[in-house]
């Protein structure tokens, strides 16, 4: 048996409160083994010690395995991969699904990878054998005081099972993880730009033609339900991408208003990513190679809700 045990900052529940979260992890009480190892406490940085000494919660994933590196029976890839790799990026998409949930600072920066049994000799207690770390996830500072309910755990684990079904190659999985580097990159220079870089993987088309055109109106009319609501959208979308623009050609930081368009681009962000795992049959579509057929014939239709023929 092994562990894969990542401390969650800023989350607090009663002790011994216990939530699923998909099929791979559990959120409750941080192990006390864990808080116990001086050893392998005292190899990681003073920061990452006191918060995972004084985290209450974590995500908890329990697996075989008896030995770092072993085989994760669920890769499909052609080389095999080994599960605590798979479990710690689990772990971030885990994190990300409750930003898109509620954005607030619930993250964790250290993830702690144990085992039970080693050549097949059974251990007193668990061992720590690895660690992973990952900078902390910054949320916009309106968030900041954001709490996070159990009820909100279970959709984000609702939401977690779904984006775990996504494979590699396909226009989905790079658009997550720009997503995933734009919420712990601490600059706002840097971050902003990765959110529309992922904002394009999902609804930029095949060719160069009129990129933001087609972003404005593709993002607009999958969003709204209304023609009010999609023009707003439109224009809302138009700015937001005119201040990508101006990052990457250094002309941003006078912006009054930076502060909106980063709060409006991350909520397009959470939304786009819910639809997508919510609305039936839209994830299959995002995922094959009929995605840019399908944003022009619902752009062309002028309707509010997805076209049956594309």
């Amino acid at each position: 048996m092994a562990f894969t045990v990542a401390p969650l900052h800023n989350l607090s529940f009663p002790a011994g409160s216990i939530i699923p979260f998909g099929s791979k992890f559990v959120i409750q009480d941080v192990p006390d083994w864990l808080k116990q190892d001086k050893g392998i406490l005292a190899d990681i940085n003073r920061h990452d010690r006191m918060a995972t000494v004084t985290c209450t919660q974590a995500l908890i994933s329990e697996y075989d395995a008896d030995s770092y590196g072993h085989p994760d029976p669920d890769w499909k890839g052609q080389q095999p991969r080994g599960i605590q790799e798979l479990r710690f990026q689990s772990a971030m998409l885990a994190n990300m699904c409750i930003w898109m949930i509620v954005p607030s600072k619930v993250c964790f920066t250290v993830c702690f990878h144990a085992l039970t049994k080693i050549s097949g000799c059974e251990l007193d207690a668990p061992v720590v054998n690895h660690v992973d770390r990952e900078g902390p996830l910054y949320c916009h500072p309106r968030d900041e005081y954001n709490s996070v309910t159990p009820k909100d755990l279970v959709k984000a684990a609702q939401l977690f099972e779904t984006l775990s079904t996504v494979p590699r190659k396909n226009d989905v999985w790079p658009a997550l993880r720009a997503f995933w580097a734009a919420l712990v990159s601490y600059w706002a220079d840097y971050r902003y730009p990765l959110y529309w870089q992922g904002l394009e993987s999902l609804f930029g088309s095949d060719d160069d033609r009129g990129v933001s055109r087609r972003l404005r109106e593709r993002i607009s009319y999958f969003l709204a339900d209304d023609a009010a609501k999609q023009q707003g959208l439109c224009e809302r979308v138009k700015a937001c991408y005119r201040v990508r623009s101006e990052i990457v050609h250094g002309r941003w930081e006078d912006d009054p208003n930076f502060d909106d368009h980063m709060y409006t681009t991350e909520a397009i962000v959470r939304t786009v990513m819910r639809h997508i795992a919510d609305r039936p049959g839209l994830l299959p579509i995002f995922l094959s190679p009929k995605r840019d057929q399908f944003l022009d014939a619902w752009v062309q239709s002028q309707a509010f809700a997805p076209p049956t023929v594309y």
